[in-house]
């Protein structure tokens, strides 16, 4: 169910994480495969620590010992459970291609987008407009209500917006959008992951 992928995504606002993390969390989502072809990137950096799926009281993260690309393991620092091997793309960092992630859901929602990331804000975008209304999306649910509050009197002028987000809201999001002629909408609900790399509206836009 792709529930799967837009609940991950918004436990991880930075959308940047290993290889391995990707994987682990996202393995039993059907669309893994087309996700990470069409919009993951691999960066340079390499991760020194790994999320630990070891039960134990400690609930440290693993420390990565990196000795040559094919020798590469995960160790627990308190010595409670043994070194998980590791391959070397699994310890890479992947992020989101944002603007291929954008474009795919404008293209869904036949929008012509700027895709400007509004200055003040981290994980918001501008993504254009449909039918006269403003097409905004933002992935961190702290930041959406300082971000609504603050471009209040920009949605006023103009007339309506439309917020995007991976899943759900709260009351105070959803009494700020209301008092706005604003509308946000939770992805989750919305749109499905194609094997082309399209983005499936799941009712009419």
């Amino acid at each position: 169910m792709d529930k799967i992928f837009w609940e991950y995504l918004e436990m991880l606002p930075e959308q940047e994480i290993t290889y391995c993390e990707w994987r682990r969390h996202l393995s039993d989502w059907h669309c893994f495969n087309t996700f990470y072809n069409y919009f993951l990137k691999v960066d340079e950096k390499h991760a020194k620590f790994l999320g630990c799926t070891t039960p134990c009281e400690f609930g440290c993260p693993r420390q990565i010992e990196e000795n040559t690309p094919y020798d590469i393991t995960a160790v627990c620092t308190q010595n409670k459970a043994d070194p998980i091997p590791l391959k070397f793309r699994d310890i890479l960092m992947y992020s989101m291609r944002h603007e291929d992630f954008h474009k795919a859901i404008c293209a869904s929602l036949q929008i012509e987008q700027p895709l400007n990331k509004l200055s003040e804000c981290r994980s918001t975008w501008y993504l254009g407009e449909h039918s006269g209304t403003a097409v905004y999306l933002t992935c961190r649910m702290t930041e959406l209500t300082e971000t609504i509050g603050r471009f209040v009197n920009y949605c006023v002028r103009r007339r309506s917006s439309l917020w995007l987000r991976p899943c759900g809201m709260t009351s105070e999001a959803q009494q700020l959008l209301a008092g706005n002629d604003a509308v946000l909408l939770s992805m989750a609900d919305e749109f499905t992951l194609q094997s082309d790399g399209s983005f499936k509206l799941l009712r009419n836009a």
